[in-house]
């Protein structure tokens, strides 16, 4: 803008040496450009350099892991899962639909940005009359034939005297690099969610296996006391508690077999697939705990994490929004030429023709405070965003503390569990010679031996939510190995345009 307005000053030097008959007109016209150019103000937002809210300097309960490969679920050395993952990533119907967003976005974004050059428009026409005449009744009739052809070129361009074009591009370029995030995030929210329920199927089928045991000893126990019975040895009573346990271990299987479906059907989804037939799960122990990732600072998720990147990137293009909506209160200045050419022949088309070039400064006189009014919306929209920015952040640190406390408090609760197991086996034990020797019934015997079934299933599942724990962190420090791992058929593995803001 200073260029211009040190060209345009020149040009009026220029002009006050001219004869002011002749330039009376072009004074006039440069006197009102430099006029308004010399208000002109810059539109382009303000960088937003600090966070969106006050950042604690560390998590409350930071530990510090090993960096590691991108792909860090390779760590479970699990071919399916890895296959599983490359299959959800390339055709997931969420990742699909974000791409095709992403899509939209680039296209709205070139769209916006052609307004900034000119326009060229053709019209080609031609036509063929035909007049019939008569002077008297008793005339001769006389037609009378006539060709038309017109061809024409018309160019328009509107100066971007403002900048309210270059701002409207620069909004929607940015918006697409936050759909590009999206498209990031709903990778990550996918890998994550695959391994976690490929994680609950081997928990299931790991406890499915241990109730298949407990049933078979429960069925055991079960024809002894009916045999001890017989012999005399032992009371009608103890036959009957040892069939309510077996039917009690046996009420669990449907339970466990119907989230084992269920959560088949849910992986099935995440693939994109429509049926779960010939998906198959070899893995049935569950794998080793990954290492701690590398949390680094709080700050660090400004960068890291897609979710928060986009909405700092949707807080860039509301900005760029308002500077638009400022720069559409002031006068427009465009540029028209055409040509038109037109004949009754079309072999001389081209040798009749006009041409015409003309120049308009248009401004708001009034608009019942409509541009201004929308001013105030684009910068409320921008102050929206700005929450919205700032919760994300906020959120995105709650879920890395909230993972780091319940890696703690797991761990403890796995500690504590084994020891109450290791404690049930000592009782059955105790409980075992006490019924043989006679000194206590069965009931006691029986009350160790389920506490140990009960608690022997939940360790399976309390160690598969140790791991499920880990891979939360993992997926709430986030970080650039999506870019990077994305299969070359998958949708989110095609680039999109990049720009600065």
């Amino acid at each position: 803008m200073p260029e211009t307005f040190k060209n345009l000053t020149a040009l009026l030097d220029h002009m006050k040496n001219s004869k002011p008959q002749k330039n009376g007109l072009i004074r006039i016209i440069g006197f009102v450009l430099i006029t308004l150019l010399s208000g002109c103000a810059a539109f382009d937002p303000q960088e937003r350099e600090k966070p969106p809210l006050d950042m604690p300097q560390s998590y409350e309960l930071y530990r510090e892991g090993e960096p590691g490969s991108g792909a860090w679920w390779e760590v479970f050395e699990s071919t399916e899962l890895n296959a599983f993952i490359a299959e959800a990533l390339s055709q997931n119907f969420d990742i699909q639909s974000v791409y095709a967003r992403l899509r939209q976005a680039q296209a709205v974004a070139q769209q916006v940005g052609a307004q900034k050059l000119p326009s060229l428009n053709y019209e080609l026409e031609g036509g063929k009359s035909r007049i019939q005449t008569k002077a008297t009744e008793n005339a001769p009739t006389l037609i009378a034939e006539q060709e038309t052809w017109r061809a024409g070129l018309a160019a328009s361009y509107e100066i971007d005297l403002w900048g309210r074009a270059g701002a409207e591009q620069r909004a929607e370029i940015v918006q697409a690099e936050a759909v590009r995030e999206d498209l990031d995030a709903a990778a990550v929210s996918v890998a994550g969610e695959v391994i976690l329920t490929w994680l609950d199927i081997i928990a299931a089928r790991r406890k499915m296996v241990i109730l298949r045991e407990q049933i078979q000893t429960n069925e055991t126990l079960l024809e002894l006391q009916k045999l001890r019975f017989a012999n005399g040895i032992a009371s009608g009573l103890d036959v009957s508690q040892q069939q309510q346990a077996l039917a009690a271990a046996k009420s669990e299987m449907p339970l466990l077999e119907l989230s084992e479906r269920q959560l088949l059907s849910q992986l099935t989804l995440l693939l994109g697939r429509a049926s779960s037939q010939g998906l198959q799960i070899q893995q049935d122990a569950l794998p080793v705990l990954l290492d701690m990732p590398p949390t680094g600072l709080p700050a660090d998720l400004l960068a890291s994490r897609p979710d928060v990147r986009a909405a700092g990137l949707r807080l860039r293009s509301a900005d760029w929004e308002v500077s638009a909506a400022r720069a559409n209160r002031l006068p427009s200045l465009s540029l028209s030429a055409s040509a038109a050419f037109s004949s009754g022949n079309v072999d001389l088309l081209f040798d009749n023709w006009i041409t015409s070039l003309t120049a308009s400064l248009s401004g708001p006189l009034f608009d019942a405070g409509r541009r201004k009014a929308e001013v105030a919306r684009t910068r409320a929209v921008a102050e929206e965003r700005l929450a919205d920015y700032a919760k994300t952040v906020a959120r995105a640190i709650k879920e890395v503390e909230d993972y780091l406390v319940a890696e703690q408090y797991q761990q403890d609760y796995l500690v504590l569990l084994t020891e109450q197991l290791n404690a049930a086996r000592l009782t059955l034990k105790n409980a075992s010679l006490q019924y043989q020797n006679g000194q206590s019934d069965y009931l006691s015997y029986l009350s160790a031996w389920n506490t140990i079934q009960s608690l022997e299933r939940q360790m399976v599942a309390e160690k598969a939510t140790l791991i499920k724990n880990r891979v939360g962190l993992y997926r709430a420090v986030g970080g650039a190995w999506v870019r990077n791992l994305m299969p070359e058929d998958s949708p989110a593995s095609k680039p999109a345009r990049r720009e600065t803001t």
